[in-house]
């Protein structure tokens, strides 16, 4: 299960939340869930998209000339997505830098001449490099590949997770990664399929299973108001996760609405619009919940 290139949609240099010290983050393109707060719908479809941002468009037409399929228009809509391909043709003639592409097939060799040029901040930070998505279980051979060959350089590596892929395939991707991150969402299996698309079953067993793997475990968990923000929600998760071993620290990672205007340049509508951020105070009191089973909590921005 190894591949020598994947599709990756962007890295992160100086990233300092996705593991210890700073990190490069690389982001693999894919993801089998579609949570409605995400802020990198760009992430999900597992081909190459393009995206257009009007307010930087001048209205010179080489997006037009260039796309080879008639999907590029100088009218409305700007982009005909049922003839558009992901080709990138004009993201590569839009020297505005209204059309971009997300998404490139990136050989292993390439992400990792990447990766070198922070290697000082790496040793002198304790950091190291981080694969996320996107979910990269979706490009199992190519993150099964780029961990170990980081691993044979001698980069300390995590894996950013869902948890939704069959155990056997996350079980193998995980081998060379020193810390995994992963995420949990809802404990109730059918909410989590309203807000996700997918149910918690497989979520949560192999939560379980990697906790017993004897890896490094962080758990994160978005808190969105109105959606997974219930004290019953929270009240289970301590219950759930104080009963697993070696759950290093629960991450709570507070709700933006950041993303949203990348929904309009991919020509989709942004779920929750108008959703506020949680208050800090909100973000304590569900971290009180989780501290009373043990479990030591980190509430991003805050701490």
């Amino acid at each position: 299960m190894q591949a020598e290139s994947g599709i990756v949609f962007d890295v992160k240099h100086f990233a300092v939340h996705d593991g210890p010290g700073i990190r490069t983050t690389i982001f693999l393109k894919g993801c089998p869930l579609r949570c409605l707060w995400c802020h990198s719908p760009e992430s999900q479809s597992p081909r190459p998209e393009v995206a257009y941002y009007p307010n930087l468009c001048i209205g010179c037409g080489a997006c037009v000339e260039a796309c080879p399929n008639g999907a590029q228009t100088l009218g409305t809509p700007k982009i005909l997505r049922e003839l558009c391909t992901g080709v990138g043709r004009c993201a590569e003639e839009c020297y505005a830098g209204a059309t971009i592409i997300h998404g490139r097939e990136a050989s292993v060799e390439e992400v990792l001449e990447e990766v070198d040029k922070d290697r000082l901040l790496y040793e002198t930070s304790g950091g190291g490099v981080t694969l996320s998505g996107g979910e990269p279980t979706m490009q199992p051979g190519f993150a099964s590949a780029l961990l170990g060959a980081l691993k044979e350089r001698g980069y300390n590596t995590a894996l950013d997770t869902c948890g939704h892929a069959e155990w056997k395939v996350l079980e193998h991707v995980i081998t060379d990664a020193d810390l995994v991150l992963y995420d949990l969402k809802h404990m109730d299996p059918l909410t989590h399929r309203e807000l996700t698309g997918v149910t918690a079953e497989l979520i949560q067993s192999n939560l379980r299973r990697v906790s017993e793997s004897g890896k490094a475990l962080v758990v994160r968990v978005p808190v969105v108001p109105g959606h997974n923000d219930s004290p019953e929600n929270f009240t289970a998760m301590a219950d759930y996760l104080g009963g697993l071993e070696g759950v290093e620290a629960v991450e709570l990672l507070p709700y933006h609405n950041l993303g949203a205007p990348k929904y309009m340049a991919l020509g989709r509508e942004y779920p929750l619009e108008g959703l506020r951020s949680p208050e800090p105070g909100e973000l304590r009191e569900l971290g009180s919940l989780l501290e009373a089973e043990g479990l030591r909590v980190v509430i991003e921005g805050l701490e």
